[in-house]
């Protein structure tokens, strides 16, 4: 599923003349030395992994920390879940070992929601949905992120970040944020159709042909209607001023985003766009990822954004060789604590293909990030993919939980697979557990890595500390960066 050269050349825009390369640099890998800015693509899947298949510890205790390098690794020494992103072993680090503890001490929700409210915010949730569900306290850290960066680089517009997703069905997000001021956070929309990102990136079209001069006109008229929010406001009641001056930042938004999208040259990569039934569901799969990925590409080059994600939807049974329901069939009787179940080695099988899957998509996209020169290496090394899932495996464990980075190399050092230990008091609520069992190092400190790689000057990505369960033990510090990984 590598992506062909043509595919490449129309994503970035070289086909339609445009140069596709960033005009503006920000601070680089070095203090005090320019270079290209770096972005973050966050991707998202469901059910953990089978960590059987996807292991690679090389007979090393799992207990204690340790690391060694990937790039002397054949591709048959590469574990089935992982084999598709060999070619980027140098570049690729896979961080094992780790706990979502926040996930662990969430009272609220079953598995999948704590995971998905915990996994990339870092902290704890504030409420229940329908028994099951959970609402986020805190942003995920794509949404921190694109905030900080925004207040720091005056020149990006909402389109600071871009939200897309595959779906069966609509399944539940991870992203989180504040997306009205002083309000709780709430599940950050994203876009199913390429065909509408496609249209919030090109307004004025592909410049194949005269632009529209009504989408021309725009900016200048909400110009004017913006200008009249400070007049108005004086006679208005506090609570209705408020609403107002959010209605006013939104208009002006929007203004501030045509006008730079007009003043761009980037050429509009081709597409397919696909609804609900018209095509296979397979062939829909897969046509879209690829064509977010393009679209991915060139608003990241042409730096029309910083960060974007992709929430992959659960594969269709008949993308990894199975049938039946992925979820209860594969998913769940793949987990570890099933290993006597007698659907056990097929749903491990099963659920390595689905891993794999996932792989090759994330290689793909490498590959093409990684095919576009920039500053002293490629745009892959400007960009940190960040690929996790909201469980550690089927069984809705969230110890042991997975995460694996591929680019990033003017900010970590790649090629390596690190395992971290496994000393963490426990910090769940369960009676059942003992108080003195151990979990893994809780993940938050990969997110404050991540948002430090990205220029955000914090040590805090969700809740600052955890209780375990052990009433005599100290609260577990969530600050500071992950160790090792720079």
């Amino acid at each position: 599923m590598k992506a062909s050269r043509r595919r490449f050349l129309q994503a970035a825009g070289l086909g339609t003349g445009a140069l596709f390369l960033p005009s503006l640099f920000k601070k680089g890998a070095k203090a005090g030395v320019a270079g290209p800015p770096m972005r973050l693509v966050v991707c998202y899947h469901h059910h953990g992994v089978p960590h059987v298949n996807w292991d690679m510890r090389m007979g090393m205790s799992p207990d204690t920390r340790w690391e060694y390098a990937l790039g002397g690794l054949t591709e048959q020494q590469f574990s089935a879940c992982l084999r598709p992103l060999w070619r980027h072993r140098n570049k690729l680090t896979v961080v094992d070992g780790l706990s979502l503890a926040t996930a662990i001490a969430d009272p609220y929700g079953d598995g999948h929601a704590k995971g998905w409210v915990s996994s990339l915010t870092g902290g704890i949730a504030r409420e229940t949905i329908e028994d099951v569900k959970s609402n986020a306290a805190k942003p995920s850290v794509d949404q921190v992120i694109a905030k900080a960066l925004r207040a720091q680089d005056p020149t990006l517009t909402d389109l600071v970040s871009l939200e897309t997703g595959i779906y069966e069905y609509n399944f539940h997000a991870a992203l989180f944020a504040e997306l009205l001021p002083g309000q709780p956070v709430q599940r950050v929309p994203h876009e199913e159709q390429p065909q509408r990102l496609w249209n919030r990136l090109f307004p004025n079209g592909d410049g194949t042909t005269p632009p529209d001069p009504v989408k021309v006109a725009q900016p200048d008229v909400l110009a004017s209607v913006a200008g009249m929010y400070d007049e108005m406001a004086t006679r208005l009641s506090t609570e209705d001023r408020r609403k107002l001056e959010q209605h006013r930042d939104l208009v002006r938004d929007m203004e501030a985003r045509l006008r730079r999208l007009a003043g761009l040259s980037c050429g509009a990569p081709q597409i397919e766009d696909y609804y609900w039934g018209q095509v296979p569901h397979t062939q829909r799969y897969d046509a879209h990822c690829q064509s977010f990925w393009d679209l991915i590409t060139v608003s990241l080059s042409c730096g029309i954004s910083r960060v974007a994600s992709m929430q992959f939807g659960p594969l269709f049974v008949e993308q990894i060789g199975g049938n039946g329901d992925l979820h209860h069939d594969y998913a769940h009787p793949s987990s570890p604590d099933q290993a006597n179940d007698p659907l056990h080695p097929t749903a491990v099988q099963m659920m390595t293909n689905y891993t794999a899957r996932y792989a090759s998509y994330i290689a793909n996209l490498a590959d093409q990030l990684d095919a576009i020169p920039e500053g002293n290496g490629t745009m892959l090394d400007h960009t940190i993919i960040l690929w996790v899932s909201e469980l550690a495996h089927g069984g809705h464990g969230h110890d042991g939980w997975p995460a694996v980075i591929v680019g990033g190399g003017q900010r970590f050092r790649t090629g390596r697979w690190l395992h971290y230990e496994h000393d963490t008091l426990t910090t769940t609520t369960a009676s059942w557990v003992n108080e003195n069992n151990t979990i893994g190092l809780p993940h938050n400190h990969l997110l404050v890595s991540v948002a430090q790689a990205m220029g955000v000057d914090i040590d805090t990505v969700g809740d600052a500390s955890v209780r375990p369960k052990k009433a005599s033990a100290p609260p577990i510090d969530l600050r500071g960066p992950l160790p090792g990984l720079v």
